[in-house]
């Protein structure tokens, strides 16, 4: 048995209950392995002082949740625990990792380290900071530098994509962002960036707003819509996607063969650089759908 102290409650050492299991667990800033016992179980007993040492030497990097299966059955039904122990590895919300029984302390310290940021990822960690104080350069270094460890780091490809970007970048954008995951935060920030980077490299496209507007005032007909996808699309180069939206809606209505081609994937990206919950593309997609029916 180890000769440490219990850590008080309230640290990165704690138990587990219904009540605080989403707070502590599924929201916790760092990794937390859950441990899965019970007072009747040895193996249990034998494996709490090891894990309780291994995660104190990590020094707060990872927890470690205590689940009392006799106390907490819906957390063990949901997990569904069939023996114990069973320990479960939690990272950014969701289960990672997991084993059943007893591991030497190696491997038992191998498992907890594979929970621990990698090299590349501090460096993200680094650069992100770096760049919100604005020294945009020294990020973009560090991103790289995290690459060269990683090469598919997706934080990493999403940091120096929207620094390019930030840049008037584009041509390293699309390659950066095509093999990012979907899903997830940093998914849906891959999305808006290739929507906003789709928009400032269409070909013909005024950037002036002024003219781009003039043009629709003084055209009519096919000409007027297609003035005024040109609008929709300037207005998004500028960032401003609902104005972008309603004149691409416009012009569709306009212009069914316009609808059914560049409107529609203009309208597309603009959903994606918005984000798919945004109030402004739940009311344009509804739009949308109505034209194209």
């Amino acid at each position: 048995m180890s000769d440490l102290p219990d850590v008080p409650e309230g640290d990165f050492i704690f138990d587990a209950t219904e009540e605080n299991f989403e707070a502590r667990v599924v929201m916790s800033p760092v990794p937390v392995v859950v441990d899965f016992w019970a007072t009747w179980c040895q193996p249990c007993k034998m494996l709490k002082p090891l894990l309780e040492k291994l995660v104190r030497e990590r020094g707060g990097k990872i927890a470690l949740a205590r689940v009392d299966v006799d106390k907490q059955q819906r957390i063990a039904a949901a997990m569904g625990i069939s023996s114990i122990p069973d320990v479960v590895a939690f990272a950014e919300g969701r289960p990672v990792d997991r084993f059943t029984g007893i591991l030497p302390e190696k491997e038992l310290g191998e498992f907890l380290d594979r929970l621990l940021p990698t090299e590349a990822q501090n460096l993200v960690e680094q650069a992100r900071g770096i760049e919100e104080s604005g020294d945009l350069a020294t990020a973009e270094k560090l991103y790289r530098q995290a690459l060269e460890g990683e090469e598919f780091l997706d934080e990493a490809r999403v940091g120096l994509a929207r620094l390019l970007l930030a840049k008037g970048e584009h041509a390293e954008v699309g390659t950066l962002l095509e093999m990012v995951n979907c899903g997830g935060e940093i998914g849906d920030e891959a999305l808006a960036l290739k929507a906003r980077s789709w928009f400032a490299i269409r070909p013909g496209i005024n950037t002036n707003i002024q003219e781009a507007s003039q043009k629709v005032a003084t055209s009519q007909g096919k000409e007027k819509a297609r003035a005024l996808y040109e609008l929709g699309c300037c207005h998004a180069m500028r960032g401003d996607y609902p104005a972008a939206l309603e004149s691409l809606v416009t012009a569709g209505e306009d212009d069914v063969t316009l609808l059914n081609g560049p409107v529609k994937e203009a309208m597309v990206q603009a959903f994606h650089a918005l984000g798919d919950i945004h109030p402004v593309t739940n009311d344009y997609r509804t739009r949308l759908m109505m034209l194209l029916c």
